[in-house]
């Protein structure tokens, strides 16, 4: 069983996969996190020495070694799905789970961790709403192509034995 978290950042991905793959006694791993490892810096500054493009490459090659695993969890980064052929390539080797979160939601969340987001680091807080909103908008067209889109105000610690119970 191979599971691909996706959704904006801010949505709970890592906090629903640790649980779930505690749950479910699958391994879990973050995307962001492998790719922060195997860089041997942190993604705020891959992308300050190298640019977003060869952020995104790192991202898609690392991904792709998830096609050797199974019995997984995986927190992707936020854009994982919109870049390369990715989310063509997680639906094809898995299950892909959207949570789905509302902006303001998603902005309330963000503010308080904005340090460590590149994206929006240097932004105020009206400038955060309307780059969430301009990034799902975007985005959305990739994340609704999941198997399974979640509301997050509607999921809870029993959610993910219900999906896998239909999808697996």
């Amino acid at each position: 069983m191979r599971i691909f978290l996706l959704g904006f950042m801010g949505t709970g991905k890592t906090y629903w996969g640790q649980l779930w793959s505690q749950q479910q006694h699958l391994d879990f791993f973050d995307l962001d996190a492998a790719i922060e490892k195997a860089g041997g810096m942190t993604i705020a500054k891959m992308f300050a020495t190298h640019g977003e493009q060869y952020f995104r490459e790192q991202e898609r090659s690392l991904l792709r070694t998830f096609g050797a695993k199974d019995n997984f969890i995986l927190s992707t980064g936020g854009g994982t799905p919109c870049f390369f052929d990715n989310m063509d390539w997680m639906n094809e080797n898995g299950i892909t789970i959207y949570l789905q979160t509302a902006p303001k939601i998603l902005k309330e969340r963000l503010i308080k961790e904005k340090a460590h987001r590149p994206l929006i680091k240097d932004l105020d807080d009206t400038a955060i709403m309307q780059f969430i909103e301009n990034n799902i908008n975007k985005r959305n067209k990739f994340y609704m192509q999941s198997t399974v889109i979640l509301d997050t105000e509607d999921v809870t610690a029993d959610t993910f034995t219900k999906i896998i119970r239909e999808y697996v």
